[in-house]
């Protein structure tokens, strides 16, 4: 016999073994294991060294996506991003968002920073996940006085959705 608390908030999940329950405010309702967000993923390569505030990426979303706070993985998959050479002073990418009624008005909501003397990148969304609607539209950005030995640059980034 399964014993539910006595007085259930609304929205409280209850465990039992290896199942679990929902108050929905009436009844405790049966939860199904949680399916895996679905990762949605875009990427780019740039051969050769970056170019002052070069457009590396322009991606319109066919449908609503969430970049996760620092770029955490969905569903097993990592945002990746690095060079085929590595870079002498740390090379900052921008990631930029243009909601869909203003398509050419960005403001940035990350940055991907290649550290220097390698191609290893650190990510960050100031630890808030980032919505987009269907129709925004996500770019990166070289900086604008680039690292002259930093080339090659890769990015898959995952969001989820």
């Amino acid at each position: 016999m399964i014993d539910f608390p006595a007085s259930p908030t609304t929205g409280q999940i209850y465990t039992s073994g290896a199942a679990s329950w929902r108050f929905d405010g009436t009844k405790w309702l049966a939860q199904g294991a949680a399916a895996a967000p679905a990762p949605y993923i875009i990427g780019c390569f740039i051969p050769g060294p970056l170019a002052a505030s070069q457009l590396l990426l322009h991606h319109r979303f066919a449908r609503a996506v969430v970049l996760p706070a620092d770029f955490d993985a969905v569903a097993g998959n990592e945002s990746q991003a690095g060079g085929s050479v590595a870079a002498t002073a740390n090379t900052i990418i921008t990631v930029a968002r243009a909601l869909a009624v203003t398509p050419t008005t960005f403001s940035t909501v990350g940055t991907i920073t290649i550290i220097a003397g390698s191609v290893s990148p650190t990510f960050d969304t100031a630890a808030a996940p980032v919505g987009f609607a269907a129709g925004d539209v996500v770019r990166l950005v070289a900086p604008a006085s680039p690292d002259a030995s930093f080339a090659g640059f890769t990015a898959s980034i995952v969001f989820e959705g």
